[in-house]
C-alpha cells in the first residue's frame, strides 16, 4: 500500500502546473534561497537536516547496478561504489615504504648475522673480513698443568716447530699446554673446522692485563690491555647445527639425559616419526574421517541444539544454587549436626564439607551463588525468546555450512595465506635487525658465549624496524577482514536465496564473487578496519614488552605503580581490541548490503548491536559452547577410530603386513591431531558464519521495517516461525 501511495506522489509531482506571475521580489527571494542552498549543498549540510549529497547517493544506490547477479540484486545489495579510496591509497604508500625498508636491509643486512657464531673479538664466524674462512664457533677448553714435549708431539702427529706471520721458524716444543677438564665458555674462536682428535692445537684466550697510564690534568688517561693467549690442544668435538662445535663427551651426556628425561629411548621416539611419515594412507583416511565427524556433529547439532543450550541453562541453575546450599551447610555443619543427634534423635555422623572453614566466608560465598541462581534463571525467563532466536540462528548457521560447502575451505585457504605472509614477514624483520651493530650478550654464566647477542640501532633503524612490524601487521589484518568479508557477503547471499522446497539456491562457489568484491570496492574499508586493528595489537605488544621488563625489575617497591598501571592498560586493550574486532564484523555486513564506507558502516552496526545485545551475548556464548564440544569430541573420536583401525585391521596389526604398525598409540595421538585441525577448521568458520547470520538478520529487518515491508519469505522456516511467535 505504501508502494502505491508513494507511485502516486510522485505521479502527481510529476504533473504540469499552472506557473507563477514572476514578481521582482520573488525572483529576488528565489536566488537568494538558491544561493544558500548551493552553498550549504557545498559544504555537505542541507537545510532538511540532511546532506543532499548523501541523499544523492542514497537514490543512486536505490538504482539497479549491471555489475551486480541477480542473486545479489535479491540481496538487497545496493549499487556498488568504490569505499573508502583514501585507504586505499595509505595502504599503497605503506606497501611502497615497507618494500623502501627491505631495500636498505637487503643493502646494509644479513641475515646470518642472527644466528652465525660469534668470538670473543666480537667478530662473526665466516661474515667477518678477519674470519671469513673460518665458518665454525670452538670453545677452548682451559689450560691443563703440563705441556707437550717433543715425543708427545709426535706420539699426537703434532708439528715440532712452525713459521710465524714473519716467516721465522718458531719452535713448539714445550709451547703447546695439554687440555683441561673444563671449557672456557667466555672466549670462543673462529676455526675452519671442528677437530675430530687431539692432533690439533688452536691459540686460546688465557687472560687480559690492563695497564693504566698517567692522569692528564683535565683527568683524561690512557689504559693499555694486553691479550694473552696460549696454545691448546684440541678435544674431539662433533659439528652441531653446522655451525658450532661441541664437545663429544659433553654432547653425548646431554643426548643420555635427554633420552632419561623423555618416555623410551631416542631409537623408539626416531621410529614413532618414521611411522608417523609412512602413515600417509592412514592420515588421508583419518582426514577424510574427520571431515564426515565434523558434519556428523553439525548434523547431531542441528538436532539437539535446544536440548544442549537448555541443559546448559539448567545447569547454570541448579549448579551456582546447589552450591549455595553446600557452603550453607558447611558454614553450619556442627548446629546441623547437633540438631540432628539431640532434637531428631538421629545417631548419625555428618561428613564434614570441604569450604573455606570460615562461616563468614561460607555465608558470603553462598551469597553470592544464590544470586548467581538466580540470575540465570531471571535472565531465562525474561529472555528466553532471545535464546530460542539465538537456537534458531546457530541451526541456520548450520544449514549455510550445508549449502555452501566451500565455506569450509575458506580457513584453511585464509590460514594458508597468512601463513605465507608471516614467515615472509619474520624473514624481513630479521632482515632488517640484522643491519645494527653486533655485539655479545651474556645470557647467564652457565651459557656459553658466542650464541646469544643484541644489535645496536641508529634511531632511524629502529623507526625502520616500528614501521616494518606496523606494516606488516596492517597487511595481516587485511587477510583477517578480507575473511570476514568473504563470510559476510556469502552469508547474504545464502539468506535471501530463493526457497525451492524447503532448501536454497545458492549460486555456485559465491566466496570467489565475495572476494572479489572485497578487493575492488571495498578494499579501503576493509584497509581501514584492518589498520585500527594493527595499531592497537602495536601499542598493545609494546605495552606488554614494558610490563614484563618491570615484571623482571627486582625493586617491586619503586615499579608497583608501574606494574598496576601497565597491566591495567594491557587489560583494556585487549578488551578494546576484542570489542573492535566483533565490530568489524558488523560494519563489513553494512559495507556489503549497502555499500557504506567502514565509518557509516561502523555506525549502523552499533546502533543495532545496541538494539540486539543480549542476543549478540546469548549466541556468542552459544558458539563458544559449541566450538569446544566439537574441538573435544571430533578429534577424541578421530583418534579412536584411528586407534581401533590400526589394531583391528590385519594389513596394519600383522607382522608380514608391509603397513604393519608398530606403535598404534603413536599413529592414534597422530590421526587425533589431524582431526583437530579439521574439526579447528569447522568451528572457526562456524563462529564467523554464525555471527554474520545474525547481522544479516537485524539488517534486512531493519530494511523491511523502514519500507514497511513483510518478513523476509526466503528465511528459514524456523526462523520465519520464531519471527510470528513473537508477533503474535
Amino acid at each position: 500500500m505504501r508502494e502505491l501511495l508513494r507511485e502516486e506522489e510522485q505521479k502527481e509531482q510529476r504533473l504540469p502546473l499552472k506557473a507563477a506571475e514572476p514578481t521582482p521580489r520573488k525572483l529576488a527571494v528565489f536566488s537568494v534561497l538558491s544561493l544558500a542552498t548551493a552553498l550549504l549543498e557545498s559544504l555537505g549540510l542541507s537545510p532538511h537536516g540532511k546532506s543532499c549529497q548523501s541523499q544523492r547517493r542514497l537514490e543512486a544506490s536505490e538504482e539497479p547496478d549491471p555489475n551486480l547477479t541477480p542473486d545479489e540484486q535479491k540481496a538487497h545489495i545496493r549499487k556498488r561504489t568504490c569505499t573508502d579510496v583514501f585507504c586505499v591509497l595509505l595502504f599503497a604508500g605503506a606497501i611502497v615504504g615497507l618494500f623502501e625498508v627491505l631495500r636498505y636491509g637487503f643493502q646494509n643486512g644479513d641475515t646470518r648475522r642472527i644466528y652465525y657464531g660469534l668470538n670473543w673479538e666480537g667478530e662473526l664466524c665466516g661474515l667477518d673480513e678477519p674470519v671469513k674462512d673460518k665458518p665454525l664457533l670452538y670453545w677452548c677448553t682451559k689450560p691443563g698443568d703440563s705441556t707437550l714435549s717433543e715425543d708427545l708431539l709426535n706420539n699426537f702427529s703434532l708439528p715440532t716447530e712452525l713459521k710465524d706471520p714473519s716467516g721465522a721458524i718458531v719452535s713448539l716444543i714445550n709451547k703447546i699446554v695439554t687440555p683441561g677438564e673444563a671449557l672456557d665458555l667466555l672466549h670462543p674462536i673462529c676455526v675452519a673446522s671442528c677437530p675430530v682428535d687431539s692432533g690439533s692445537f688452536h691459540p686460546c684466550l688465557q687472560s687480559v692485563n690492563t695497564e693504566k697510564g698517567t692522569k692528564s690534568f683535565d683527568g683524561s688517561f690512557l689504559q693499555t690491555s694486553d691479550f694473552i693467549s696460549k696454545l691448546v690442544q684440541d678435544v674431539e668435538t662433533i659439528t652441531f647445527a653446522h655451525r658450532f662445535c661441541m664437545p663429544k663427551e659433553s654432547f653425548a651426556w646431554t643426548i643420555e639425559t635427554l633420552n632419561e628425561t623423555v618416555e623410551g629411548t631416542a631409537t623408539e621416539v626416531m621410529y614413532g616419526l618414521a611411522e608417523i611419515v609412512e602413515a600417509r594412507k592412514i592420515f588421508l583416511f583419518t582426514g577424510c574421517m574427520a571431515v564426515v565427524l565434523s558434519y556428523l556433529f553439525m548434523f547431531t547439532l542441528d538436532c539437539l541444539a535446544f536440548p544442549v543450550v537448555y541443559t546448559t541453562l539448567t545447569i547454570c541453575v541448579v549448579g551456582p544454587i546447589g552450591a549455595s546450599l553446600y557452603f550453607i551447610y558447611g558454614a553450619f555443619h556442627q548446629e546441623i549436626s547437633t540438631a540432628l543427634i539431640e532434637d531428631a534423635g538421629w545417631n548419625v555422623v555428618l561428613p564434614e564439607a570441604i569450604t573455606t572453614s570460615d562461616r563468614n566466608w561460607d555465608i558470603i560465598c553462598s551469597i553470592l551463588c544464590l544470586i548467581l541462581g538466580i540470575g540465570v534463571a531471571c535472565f531465562w525467563c525474561c529472555k528466553s525468546k532471545s535464546i530460542n532466536f539465538v537456537i534458531v540462528a546457530v541451526k541456520a548457521t548450520i544449514r549455510v555450512l550445508y549449502d555452501v560447502p566451500t565455506l569450509i575451505l575458506l580457513p584453511s585457504l585464509n590460514t594458508a595465506a597468512r601463513a605465507i605472509v608471516l614467515i615472509l614477514a619474520m624473514w624481513g624483520l630479521a632482515l632488517v635487525v640484522s643491519v645494527g651493530e653486533v655485539a655479545a650478550y651474556d645470557i647467564h654464566s652457565w651459557v656459553p658465549q658466542g650464541l646469544a647477542r643484541t644489535f645496536e640501532h641508529t634511531q632511524d633503524e629502529r623507526l625502520y624496524i616500528l614501521y616494518y612490524i606496523f606494516a606488516c601487521a596492517w597487511i595481516y589484518e587485511l587477510l583477517l577482514a578480507l575473511q570476514q568479508f568473504v563470510v559476510a557477503y556469502t552469508v547474504l547471499i545464502w539468506y535471501n536465496a530463493p526457497l525451492n522446497n524447503g532448501k536454497k539456491k545458492v549460486p555456485c562457489a559465491p566466496i570467489v564473487r565475495a572476494a572479489f568484491m572485497g578487493l575492488t570496492y571495498h578494499l579501503g574499508s576493509l584497509a581501514f578496519g584492518a589498520v585500527l586493528l594493527a595499531f592497537f595489537r602495536i601499542i598493545y605488544i609494546l605495552v606488554t614488552f614494558f610490563y614484563n621488563q618491570n615484571k623482571k625489575n627486582e625493586d617491586e617497591q619503586t615499579n608497583g605503580v608501574v606494574k598496576a598501571a601497565t597491566a591495567c592498560c594491557c587489560c583494556c586493550l585487549n578488551c578494546f581490541e576484542q570489542v573492535l574486532r566483533y565490530l568489524n564484523s558488523g560494519a563489513y555486513v553494512m559495507v556489503a548490503v549497502n555499500s557504506d564506507n567502514y565509518c557509516q558502516g561502523a555506525d549502523r552496526a552499533v546502533k543495532l548491536m545496541l538494539t540486539e545485545f543480549v542476543a549478540i551475548g546469548a549466541l556468542e556464548g552459544s558458539t563458544f559452547l559449541f566450538q569446544t564440544l566439537g574441538n573435544i569430541s571430533i578429534p577424541a573420536a578421530g583418534g579412536y577410530l584411528t586407534y581401533l583401525m590400526v589394531t583391528q585391521l590385519e594389513q596394519f596389526n600383522s607382522v608380514a603386513s608391509v603397513d604393519y604398525i608398530a606403535q598404534p598409540k603413536v599413529i592414534a595421538v597422530a590421526g587425533g591431531l589431524v582431526c583437530l585441525g579439521v574439526s579447528m577448521s569447522f568451528m572457526s568458520i562456524f563462529d564467523t558464519v554464525s555471527d554474520a547470520m545474525l547481522f544479516a538478520f537485524m539488517t534486512d529487518e531493519d530494511w523491511r521495517k523502514q519500507h514497511g515491508l513483510p518478513p523476509n519469505p526466503n528465511i528459514p522456516e524456523n526462523l520465519m516461525g520464531l519471527i510470528k511467535a513473537g508477533e503474535s
